[in-house]
């Protein structure tokens, strides 16, 4: 159309008396050569040609029956009515991980054009990515999104990825348990030793109640929350410090809340029966038996339906919470890209794409169980409507000081922060060569001096992280 106008534009000057003579006719043949080009698109050809892609998500399960998931693909197709999009279920299996059923679809040759990533390092170390870096210069919307989720799907400067979604993770407060035991409910952005007194003063057996579900997530977020240069599980932007002394002090904290029996995986079994016969942690918070409980988004279809408690949610100490991205990528192999990451834009990041799906959670009442990655203002007007939680408004100002959970976008983090062997032996278990995760674990719960091994335990993430880094650079 642009190129229709100039021409237009010089067409006119040069025959001005002409048209003027003529203007009837002129204006007839306007009308028919504005229709003609406007539905070409950008006039510079035909409209464009149908084309079908193909799209892959875990939340769309086996039988397709992700309601709200279905219908904002059908109104992507009705916005560009000459994309169609198939589903490709083949990934998808209750028995194989999802990066099995992508490394068959790869050997098939039978990629999706657009599919989710649970391992951003691994699936573009494959070569199944395409560097979309070009594309995502001219996304308004990606540009607006926060500078660290920004980063979080780069891979040496270069895009790779888009964010779908984020899982924001922190507490969740029984407001009226507090004041029900004479204190004030925690608030965001308390400080880390008020936050340890709340859970103390939340653990009132004659009431009966518990401070915390457990405390295993203080070494993910506690690093940050006294030292605002760290993030998730103290890295500090090319390792985990876990040698450090805030790692060391997170570990202690656990440790003492868990043997003092303030959380919940902390008592006895027979405390357990005795004054929680619900059996679990989140039965005990959900029937109002618990001051505070670490988790996820997920909650929220449960706190906003299922319990009559004054609750809010207040992130970690510090004025932090924890963001676990869903990412979603465009085939390396893909014969529509710009058509991918239309759809891939539309399904996340994207200002219109969470407008719709906002609207429909609404009309379908279906509850939002993973949160957008914007702060445009339209999309969290509606959704602050949706969900009155002063606490998460207050993280959503500051999402720039989130701590990313390095899982699904940080190169060698399932190693470094899981699966690595250490060449420790645990005394009284079978763990003969214990991995991180298990000196950490024991750490807490006892069985081994953490500080003792965290020298070793922070060489070997060390050692993971840059080896799938070099592997990356080395593949570009």
């Amino acid at each position: 159309m642009k190129k229709f106008l100039s021409w237009l534009k010089n067409f006119y000057s040069k025959n001005k008396k002409a048209v003027l003579i003529s203007t009837p006719i002129f204006i007839v043949c306007l009308v028919a050569a504005i229709v003609i080009f406007a539905g070409r698109g950008d006039g510079s050809g035909p409209m464009p040609d149908q084309v079908t892609i193909t799209y892959a998500n875990w939340n769309l399960g086996m039988g397709h029956d992700n309601a709200l998931e279905l219908r904002m693909l059908q109104s992507f197709m009705n916005e560009n009515p000459h994309i169609r999009v198939d589903i490709d279920t083949s990934i998808i299996s209750p028995v194989l991980p999802w990066m099995d059923g992508l490394a068959t679809a790869a050997a098939q040759n039978t990629l999706p054009d657009v599919f989710m990533i649970d391992d951003l390092g691994t699936i573009a170390n494959n070569g199944w990515l395409m560097d979309i870096t070009g594309m995502a210069r001219y996304d308004m919307d990606f540009f607006d999104l926060p500078r660290l989720i920004q980063e979080a799907v780069l891979i040496n400067h270069a895009v790779y990825a888009l964010p779908f979604a984020q899982d924001i993770h922190g507490y969740y407060v029984n407001r009226d348990l507090y004041r029900a035991l004479g204190h004030t409910p925690p608030a965001f952005g308390i400080s880390g030793s008020d936050f340890m007194t709340a859970i103390r003063t939340a653990t009132d057996f004659s009431h009966p109640s518990i401070g915390v579900n457990h405390t295993f997530s203080f070494v993910e977020w506690h690093p940050g929350a006294v030292n605002p240069s760290f993030g998730f599980l103290a890295y500090n932007g090319i390792y985990f410090a876990l040698n450090s002394p805030e790692m060391a002090a997170a570990v202690a904290l656990a440790a003492d809340i868990y043997h003092g029996g303030y959380s919940f995986n902390g008592i006895t079994p027979e405390a357990e029966r005795a004054y929680f016969p619900v059996g679990y942690d989140l039965g005990a918070f959900r029937y109002g038996q618990m001051g505070m409980f670490y988790g996820g988004a997920w909650l929220l279809d449960i706190l906003l339906n299922q319990v009559d408690f004054d609750w809010d949610f207040i992130g970690v100490p510090g004025g932090r919470a924890v963001s676990t991205l869903d990412i979603v990528g465009i085939s390396a192999y893909t014969s529509h890209p710009e058509e991918a990451y239309l759809l891939a834009r539309w399904m996340g990041h994207g200002t219109e794409g969470n407008l719709r799906r906002l609207q429909y959670s609404r009309e379908m009442g279906i509850a939002i169980t993973t949160l957008p990655v914007t702060q445009n203002s339209q999309v969290l007007d509606v959704l602050w409507e949706i969900i009155p939680a002063p606490g998460l408004r207050e993280v959503y100002s500051a999402l720039d000081r989130v701590m990313i959970d390095g899982l699904r976008v940080l190169p060698g983090y399932m190693q470094a922060r899981f699966s690595a062997p250490t060449g420790i032996s645990i005394p009284g278990t079978n763990h003969t060569n214990a991995t991180i995760e298990h000196l950490l674990r024991y750490g807490i719960i006892g069985g081994l001096d953490f500080p003792a091994y965290s020298a070793v335990a922070e060489d070997v993430a060390r050692q993971q992280l840059a080896a799938t880094l070099d592997g990356l650079r080395n593949t570009r």
